[in-house]
């Protein structure tokens, strides 16, 4: 008896897709998400804005931000566990709403990326302006943000090892220039009381109501408390993401709020002038600068 040809050659077992490498564990997936969120950029950028409309009491709008988001950081993680999917925001509006919603919802998150990366990109130049000893003219300011950009989208392409241990080196960066600046700033230089947080200082809206000055100062902490969705983005680069992922949300919510307190605080402690500093007279907060 004859064989067939599908005797003598028997069908190959399908092939699998292309398949992401869980090489991300959940320090990394952790430190992603807190370099994302990023305390020192909003520390640095809005600080001296939010003390400025506020008084000392904007340091509250971290917590308050923080107790919101991590409600956020709750449901962000449970889907995550239920889809963990690369790509985030799409995919999972996909499956839970339908493919109109999850498509505007794209778009939205597409913009919010494209303002967030450029704005911090566009404040982070006067820094390497001022490190590199070069004029903060226009045509520099884009030359740099071109070149950082350029640069940040190389270490994005570069695989997700490297994007892990750049992740990790800027976690360490954030720890030492907040946290334990902070920590010397309060052990070293304290010159105000800790009861200062309660202090306005007379710092007012122009409708002479405390309350809209209270609510302008809430920018410090709702521009602080985003990103944390990242550690959800890769979910398929993660090791064991239905259960590491939530808990790398919800961390770099509260490591994120811990870090901006304990900054915020020894910036407010230390300065000698505080007075001055809120009411615009002063405009240097630097600890020891009583001038």
């Amino acid at each position: 008896m004859e064989q067939t040809s599908a005797t003598k050659s028997p069908v190959p077992p399908p092939e699998k897709g292309p398949q992401f490498n869980r090489s991300i564990g959940l320090v990394s997936n952790f430190a992603l998400g807190f370099t994302y969120l990023s305390p020192l950029t909003a520390v640095y950028s809005l600080f001296a804005l939010a003390i400025t409309l506020a008084g000392p009491p904007a340091i509250w709008w971290i917590l308050i931000a923080a107790c919101g988001q991590l409600l956020v950081a709750l449901v962000f993680g449970e889907v995550a566990s239920q889809y963990p999917i690369t790509g985030g925001l799409y995919p999972w509006a996909r499956r839970l709403w339908g493919k109109k919603y999850a498509w505007i919802a794209a778009w939205i998150y597409l913009w919010a990326l494209v303002v967030t990366i450029t704005s911090i990109v566009e404040y982070t130049s006067t820094f390497v302006a001022s490190l590199f000893h070069y004029g903060d003219t226009p045509f520099a300011m884009l030359l740099t943000s071109v070149v950082l950009l350029t640069i940040m989208m190389g270490v994005n392409m570069s695989g997700t090892k490297n994007l892990a241990r750049v992740a990790r080196f800027g976690f360490w960066c954030e720890i030492i220039s907040v946290i334990a600046l902070g920590i010397y700033l309060l052990i070293f230089h304290r010159n105000q009381p800790f009861s200062v947080v309660f202090d306005a200082m007379g710092a007012l809206a122009k409708d002479g109501s405390y309350g809209t000055a209270f609510m302008s100062a809430s920018l410090m902490g709702l521009f602080m408390f985003f990103g944390f969705e990242a550690c959800g983005n890769v979910a398929e680069e993660v090791k064991n993401p239905g259960r590491k992922i939530p808990v790398a949300m919800i961390l770099s919510i509260v490591f994120g709020a811990i870090s901006a307190v304990i900054s915020i605080l020894g910036y407010l402690l230390s300065s000698p002038d505080l007075m001055n500093i809120v009411s615009g007279k002063n405009c240097r907060s630097d600890p020891g600068d009583s001038q």
